[in-house]
């Protein structure tokens, strides 16, 4: 984003001029077959991919768009295409592009992938110059039926990749690669272009800028805080705080809540975090990162549930066992603490002995400041 463009032009020179190299391709032959329906794309967010999904016709995410009318596209041997972005007012991570003469064949679609439907990322790699497909994973956990839930996966994804395709074994479209992090990816789920394609029209160009600036405001109001220190300005915390909700983009309210957590604005961090579970209740780095700041404000009855949650899909992550063994203790739910020392124990023995130390005489909770 706009923090980052500095350092990504030079990236960006290179690589929208020179031919993309020859990739070899390891995954099944109609998931390789599939890469060719992914392009780069450069708007807001420098480097990125976009999946075509008809004659002239792209999506890819918001957030690589922002406001910006146009993107430029580049296809498989070198050649830069502009596109018109078109306007919507579809509030999720979605948005098409019209890009005449720009063709490729078009996926079909799986829209319910199961827990054991294997899946590739095919995206933009900026340090192998190209379109590649990336090693399988499948689903973390099964997509929450709110209307802006996303796909979590652990298909193994890299920056670069957003408004990549999701597919599986078959290279069948399942998703649009939006973010992740840590081994915990998301996608926008297929299902939701029919949505797109619905709030997709020429008069919907203001309600599109609207949407548009919010991106731009939230991410250079985020971008201008993370190498400082200290508290926040009411005017910069009002800034992120309005723009980053106005976008209902999951992921930057995320970021809003953990910027918000650093500087220990709790209520604030908590209004952002708790905005994104409503979203997306099965989004697991919403979960984590609510559990902890709830964690933090000493609010263990209000995390919980989330840990009860988070232990029946993440069972043996160490984080969240640490956080179910100290809610337990604290927020008086004896089960969860058991449960969590019990799973220590045995999937994690390096845990065991402080956790079973805290276990046995459990210190008082800390205080705030």
């Amino acid at each position: 984003m706009r923090g980052r463009l500095a350092a990504l032009l030079v990236i960006l020179a290179v690589a929208i001029h020179a031919p993309a190299h020859a990739q070899t391709c390891n995954a099944p032959a109609p998931v390789c077959k599939a890469a060719d329906s992914v392009v780069m794309i450069s708007s807001f967010d420098p480097i990125g991919s976009a999946v075509v999904i008809g004659d002239g016709l792209l999506v890819t995410n918001r957030h690589m768009v922002a406001d910006n009318p146009a993107a430029k596209i580049r296809l498989s041997d070198g050649t830069e295409v502009e596109a018109r972005v078109a306007p919507t007012d579809y509030p999720g991570d979605l948005v098409g592009l019209v890009a005449a003469g720009v063709t490729a064949p078009i996926l079909s679609h799986n829209d319910n992938p199961t827990l054991e439907t294997d899946l590739y990322v095919i995206g933009f790699d900026v340090g192998r110059d190209a379109v590649r497909v990336y090693a399988p994973g499948r689903l973390i956990v099964e997509r929450a039926t709110t209307p802006l839930a996303r796909l979590h996966h652990d298909a193994r994804s890299l920056p670069g990749n957003s408004g990549g395709a999701l597919v599986d074994s078959d290279g069948r479209l399942v998703g649009i690669v939006a973010s992740g992090g840590e081994g915990r990816n998301e996608a926008i789920a297929i299902s939701e272009l029919s949505r797109l394609r619905a709030a997709t029209a020429p008069e919907k160009v203001e309600a599109s800028q609207l949407i548009g600036r919010a991106y731009v405001r939230c991410v250079e109001a985020l971008d201008s805080v993370r190498s400082s220190r200290g508290p926040l300005t009411d005017d910069i915390s009002i800034q992120i705080e309005s723009a980053c909700l106005a976008t209902s983009n999951r992921q930057l309210l995320d970021e809003a809540g953990k910027v918000f957590g650093t500087r220990r604005d709790l209520p604030r961090a908590l209004k952002m975090l708790e905005a994104s579970y409503r979203m997306d209740p099965n989004a697991p780095n919403t979960l984590i990162s609510l559990a902890v700041t709830y964690h933090i404000a000493g609010q263990f009855r209000n995390e919980i549930p989330l840990l009860y949650r988070m232990l029946e899909f993440m069972p043996g992550d160490p984080q969240v066992l640490r956080l179910a063994l100290q809610a337990g203790v604290w927020g008086g739910d004896q089960a969860l603490a058991h449960r969590a020392m019990k799973t220590i124990e045995t999937e994690l023995p390096q845990m065991a002995p402080p956790a079973r130390r805290f276990y046995d005489d459990p210190p008082p909770p800390p205080k705030l400041n």
